[in-house]
C-alpha cells in the first residue's frame, strides 16, 4: 500500500482495558514505567493511557477485628 492509499475506516468491535497498580518509590519511577508502557503500545492507533499517581489508601480497621 503506498502513501496515497487509505485503510478502510472500520470500527473495532471491542476494546481492551487493563488496570495495573503497583508500589513505587518516586513519581519519576512511575513516569518511567508509563513511558515504557507507552512505547510498547505505540504501534496501536487510538491508544489511550490513563495515568495517575496516588497515595496508598489506608483502611480503617473493622470494629469486629479490634479486641
Amino acid at each position: 500500500m503506498d502513501n496515497n492509499e487509505k485503510k478502510p475506516n472500520t470500527k473495532p468491535k471491542e476494546i481492551c482495558s487493563i488496570r495495573i497498580a503497583f508500589p513505587i518509590d518516586s513519581d519519576e519511577q512511575a513516569i518511567e514505567y508509563k513511558k515504557k508502557i507507552g512505547d510498547v503500545l505505540s504501534p496501536i492507533s487510538n491508544v489511550q493511557i490513563q495515568f495517575s499517581i496516588m497515595s496508598v489508601p489506608t483502611r480503617k480497621p473493622d470494629e469486629s477485628q479490634i479486641r
